[in-house]
């Protein structure tokens, strides 16, 4: 029995990827693999599966950054403010430069890394608009766990109100925190749009989460078996279109339907935004230690070796929300 477990809410692009993946293992006959799938949050809180993953009490699962950043500190450098201009350039950056040295990092932990899971670009959304950056001086932000996402917010004076992702909504509706940061997919698909309709297009970080396994399970497999567990993962190439599509239907169906007011930045303010937060990416290497200085230098590296191949490809639009 494989147990596969993930924290993806059902009607997610997250959630139909885990059920492609079942199909997939299932329609393969005698292969001998018989999934018992926990990926809706059945079994727990992040920390609690990534916890049983280590313990081989699960097998396969699907994380965020954020979660597995608990284990592997240097992946709070991928969640540093204004780290990435575009998709294409972190596309390029991640499959060259960052998962060799992110392979090694979790195979130290037990871990077997099996592919990156795009989430797309953070946003600032609110119960009122903060659209320049003086607007979210003082304001209550809900913050996450990892150090990118609280460094950001303290550097553009917010305050900084430690509460779990599950009680977001709650602490919306309550007034204990009056913002959040986050994609567009979790944002509109899980009620948050709701209780914070206004959406700041800011794109200051690019967020995505990981599939791991369970490295001693997996080294005990067959060859087949691997093959078929690890071909049944949809490929990387066609999860990036496929979530990226997800997202261009919820930003054009969903969050008018919502409600959804969305703010766009022209470049002058996009530019004060990222003037507050500048020094971010430096505190972020600080706090994390370990390799982060590695790792930073590989994303360099990446992004210059991108420049170079895409002359013209260097930047995407504000108003690009994925």
């Amino acid at each position: 029995m494989v147990r596969v477990a993930s924290l993806s809410a059902p009607g997610t692009p997250w959630h139909a990827e885990w059920l492609r993946f079942q199909a997939r293992v299932n329609a393969v006959p005698d292969s001998g693999i018989e999934l018992d799938m926990f990926i809706a949050g059945q079994l727990g809180s992040e920390e609690t599966v990534l916890s049983n993953l280590r313990r081989g009490r699960i097998q396969i699962g699907g994380f965020s950054l954020h979660g597995l950043a608990s284990v592997v500190p240097e992946l709070s450098v991928l969640l540093s403010p204004y780290l990435f201009s575009s998709r294409a350039e972190v596309d390029f950056v991640m499959d060259n430069y960052l998962t060799e040295i992110f392979v090694q990092l979790f195979a130290e932990q037990g871990i077997q890394l099996l592919r990156w899971s795009e989430v797309g670009w953070n946003h600032i959304f609110c119960r009122e608009p903060i659209v320049e950056a003086v607007d979210i001086q003082g304001i209550k932000i809900r913050a996450s766990s990892a150090t990118g996402p609280q460094i950001f917010a303290r550097r553009v004076g917010a305050d900084n109100v430690p509460i779990s992702y599950a009680e977001l909504i709650t602490g919306l509706q309550t007034g204990l925190v009056d913002c959040g940061q986050g994609g567009v997919g979790l944002y509109a698909l899980t009620g948050i749009a709701r209780e914070a309709p206004h959406l700041t297009l800011t794109r200051h970080i690019f967020d995505t989460g990981l599939i791991v396994a369970n490295a001693a399970w997996l080294d005990e497999l067959t060859a087949q078996q691997r093959g078929v567990l690890l071909g049944s993962l949809d490929p990387a190439t066609d999860s990036r279109l496929a979530l990226r599509a997800a997202l261009r239907r919820i930003t054009a169906e969903d969050l008018p339907r919502l409600g959804v007011t969305r703010y766009t930045l022209t470049d002058a303010q996009d530019q004060v935004w990222r003037d507050a937060a500048d020094g971010s990416i430096s505190e972020v290497i600080r706090q994390t230690g370990g390799r982060a200085a590695e790792v930073l230098a590989l994303i360099e590296q990446g992004k210059r070796a991108f420049r170079a191949r895409q002359p013209g490809d260097r930047a995407e639009p504000s108003t690009q929300v994925q």
